[in-house]
């Protein structure tokens, strides 16, 4: 669940060299290899937008605050729902009709890696953050294509997005894990 949880926190925002949109919607395939070799794949879709909001104090002095949130909607091989807004984490089981509630504290700062990313190929960046050796590659339109690395767990992370929509019309509601009543509700 650690992994889950470190790879679902991405915070994606503006970088010098790595330029991500405010919104973006995509396909994914996942893979998770473990330390003995077995391989687990995954697919879906993403979702992804950057919420700016303003608050104002009681003296009118107004504070902008932006916060990414995700949606990944996991379909093959098994069907789940995954949102979070780099704080909380909430996983919507369909196959086990459960829903599971976490705090994130220790996840990627996709905005971190960024800054310090350096190039190393007219497509990759290599970074390193919090100990974890990051490869991230963008495709010809240099929109993102794929993030690599190696968890804490030693477990090999691969994550291809393909049919990349950037600043796509995502209205928020589809941003949402939609929880059935009759689900177990569990809190990490």
């Amino acid at each position: 669940m650690k992994l889950l949880l470190s790879l679902l926190a991405l915070g994606l925002t503006l970088s010098a060299n790595i330029t991500l949109p405010q919104n973006f919607q995509t396909n994914f395939q996942q893979s998770i290899q473990n330390d003995k070799g077995k391989v687990i794949n995954y697919e879906g879709t993403l979702f992804f937008k950057n919420l700016e909001q303003t608050f104002t104090n009681d003296l009118g002095e107004a504070t902008s605050y932006s916060r990414s949130v995700f949606k990944w909607t996991y379909t093959a091989p098994t069907q789940k729902e995954v949102c979070t807004d780099s704080t909380q984490l909430i996983v919507v089981d369909h196959d086990l009709e459960q829903v599971s509630n976490y705090l994130i504290d220790d996840g990627i700062n996709l905005d971190e890696i960024l800054k310090i990313a350096q190039k190393i190929s007219s497509t990759d960046y290599t970074a390193r953050y919090k100990e974890i050796e990051y490869l991230i590659t963008l495709d010809k339109k240099t929109q993102l294509q794929q993030i690599m690395y190696v968890d804490s767990l030693d477990n090999t992370v691969k994550i291809v997005f393909k049919n990349m929509h950037y600043n796509s019309n995502i209205d928020d509601s589809v941003l949402e894990c939609k929880i059935p009543n009759m689900y177990d509700i569990i809190k990490g």
